[in-house]
């Protein structure tokens, strides 16, 4: 009798036991769908941009997950992408010239302008640029003037005057600038004041660059690039070669700083919306656009970083950044040209160029 209830108490615990287990594995069966089916947004991008308030706001709304990547510049932005053939990422950021670059290798694909509900306010000035005349495969997002920031009370006898030829010959004596630190833009905008527009340049134009480079040296306290900022802060400089954004952020806070634009020609760069080739969820990506377009939300990506608004009907939403609107104001009366940045030289021509200039 008592061997019979040990079995049946065995049999009893094994039941249990395999009940258990299928149990699990229906369970499991059923879970599985409901984790595949959580939507999630993958995004390149550059470190400054795109405020995480934005993002926490529109992952609450719309229960979209977004997961950022980010890259330190165009050429790794590049590295990756080709690398991966674009697999995994849906939504990336790249400047004006990196989007032919992308385009020549085949990484993206033809963005539907139907789907979203924004284009009608997209400036007129940034659409259509030669680096994709259609805007079949970018939407211009955020952009900025390459431009002179001053120490204002460094120029109150002699007024500053907004011309590259301050920046290579300076009218005056103890003018102490901040210059470029990429060899590629310093390349570029010497080349523009040399020679104007060239897109190849002889062994006899890079020379007189470098020349032109060497003369300006003295005059260089640092070559600090988007650092100059510091630099104005503190003034250990009285004009900074820098993007737009870093100076209005500094100016915000210390009123001796302002930016101007050159009165000759001056530099934009513009970072763009791009759907890799190999995105598996284009609905996502622009269901996030026509959110993030949205004026209330593009005011506040503005306000975070002091970025130029694609869409003009930010504006009204951004009164308060005087410093911004006086620029934009500025640049929309701009009579004079403006370009991008373009690589004259190879990688390593620019690179001994380069270390050449610092080490003389």
């Amino acid at each position: 009798m008592r061997s019979c209830m040990k079995l049946l108490f065995r049999f009893i615990i094994v039941s249990l036991w395999i009940a258990i287990f299928f149990a699990f594995l229906t369970t499991t069966r059923h879970l599985k769908p409901l984790r595949q089916e959580k939507q999630v947004l993958n995004i390149f991008s550059w470190p400054e941009i795109l405020n995480p308030e934005i993002v926490e706001q529109f992952e609450r709304e719309t229960g979209i997950q977004v997961v950022r990547h980010y890259y330190t510049s165009n050429e790794e932005l590049f590295v990756k992408l080709k690398a991966t053939q674009g697999k995994g990422y849906d939504l990336i950021i790249p400047s004006d010239y990196a989007v032919t670059k992308l385009v020549q290798e085949g990484l993206l694909q033809p963005i539907d302008p139907n789907k979203l509900t924004f284009r009608d306010h997209l400036n007129a000035k940034l659409i259509h640029q030669d680096f994709d005349p259609n805007n079949t495969y970018s939407i211009p997002f955020i952009w900025e003037i390459l431009g002179f920031g001053i120490d204002t009370e460094q120029y109150q006898e002699i007024p500053f005057k907004p011309t590259w030829k301050e920046i290579f010959s300076p009218s005056r004596p103890n003018t102490k600038i901040s210059m470029l630190n990429d060899p590629i833009e310093a390349i570029d905008v010497t080349a523009h004041y040399l020679f104007d527009q060239k897109d190849l340049l002889s062994p006899q134009e890079v020379a007189l660059i470098r020349s032109k480079l060497l003369q300006q040296k003295p005059y260089v306290e640092a070559y600090a690039g988007v650092r100059g900022d510091y630099l104005l802060v503190t003034k250990n400089v009285s004009v900074a070669v820098i993007p737009s954004s870093y100076t209005l952020r500094a100016a915000t806070n210390y009123p001796h700083i302002d930016f101007v634009i050159p009165d000759d020609y001056c530099f934009i760069s513009i970072e763009n919306m791009c759907i890799p080739k190999q995105s598996e969820n284009q609905d996502l990506v622009y269901i996030f656009l026509n959110y993030l377009y949205q004026p209330e939300v593009f005011a506040l990506e503005t306000k975070t970083f002091q970025n130029f608004p694609a869409t003009t009907n930010v504006y009204p939403h951004i009164e308060e950044l005087h410093i911004l609107i006086k620029t934009l104001d500025a640049f929309n009366r701009y009579s004079g040209t403006f370009f991008y940045t373009r690589s004259l030289l190879s990688e390593k021509e620019s690179r001994s160029l380069w270390v050449e200039l610092k080490s003389s």
